[in-house]
């Protein structure tokens, strides 16, 4: 066999073998519905609100350490689940009698970034009422449910098909 046959069967060898191990990479790391759970859980949302509001502010305001906070870390405590290995992302915020000033709905605000929930489906869900019972919608790769209720919150199933 010539010496340029062999160059290019070892080339193109080289080049499955780095698709493949490429393939194994990608497939082994998190899923996107696993990022969003973990970009969005405990008081991340509320820290990352608050630097964007010290990045736009034009006087610096003081900063605001939520990171040791027991009442937010139990304020958030439940909010982002991630389940069914990592398939499943459940949004339950908080009733307003817990949580007034609607802190828990920055996760909710955090999960349509990280999984780029459109407009027509956040707005619905922005709309629900507890009358409404369970609302349903799809998008790209996703399957999303929620209902709402002021004394339970709201509560966001989002699936990835």
């Amino acid at each position: 066999m010539p010496t340029r046959t062999l160059v290019a069967i070892g080339a193109a060898a080289a080049v499955l073998i780095g698709a493949g191990a490429t393939t194994i990479v990608i497939a082994s790391g998190p899923s996107p519905i696993e990022q969003a759970g973990e970009s969005c859980a405990a008081s991340k949302p509320l820290d990352a609100f608050f630097s964007e509001l010290r990045a736009t502010a034009s006087a610096t305001p003081e900063p605001v350490d939520t990171a040791d906070s027991d009442a937010l870390d139990e304020l958030f405590d439940g909010v982002v689940s991630v389940e069914d290995d990592g398939k499943t992302l459940i949004v339950q915020t908080k009733p307003e009698d817990d949580d007034p000033l609607g802190i828990t709905g920055l996760a909710l605000d955090c999960v349509y970034e990280q999984l780029d929930v459109p407009t027509r489906i956040t707005e619905r869900i922005a709309a629900t009422r507890s009358l409404d019972g369970r609302q349903e919608a799809e998008w790209e790769d996703y399957s999303a449910s929620w209902s709402y209720h002021p004394d339970s919150g709201a509560n966001l199933i989002i699936a990835q098909d």
